[in-house]
């Protein structure tokens, strides 16, 4: 395996945060480190350590895998066939709590 792709990584925290209306300086509060840090990891300048990959998928809301997933040299589901959970909970990977409150509401009342 080569080394992972920072600049890939960095790009989908990017599009992430972006895509929840957070700043960078949001992040780098949370971490306590400087903002101009979360811009070096964005933009593949540094490469986090898994800690702070995870606080930070952990304040976005997501799993590591939402960017990390493209490191894979394996198809993960190729045996598997995809479920209607499946389907569901990969949907849901991606919604905020917020989202995902309502939806979990609205499955209370069917």
């Amino acid at each position: 395996m080569t080394d992972l792709n920072f600049q890939l990584i960095g790009q989908k925290i990017k599009e992430r945060r972006k895509y929840l209306h957070i700043t960078q300086e949001a992040i780098a509060n949370y971490l306590d480190v400087n903002p101009s840090h979360i811009s070096n990891i964005e933009c593949g300048r540094a490469n986090p350590s898994l800690t702070v990959l995870v606080k930070i998928a952990n304040f976005l809301e997501c799993s590591v895998d939402c960017f990390i997933s493209h490191e894979y040299l394996f198809d993960v589901d190729a045996h598997k066939p995809e479920t209607l959970d499946d389907k569901i909970m990969e949907k849901l990977k991606y919604s905020t709590a917020e989202k995902k409150v309502k939806i979990l509401q609205m499955m209370d009342i069917l």
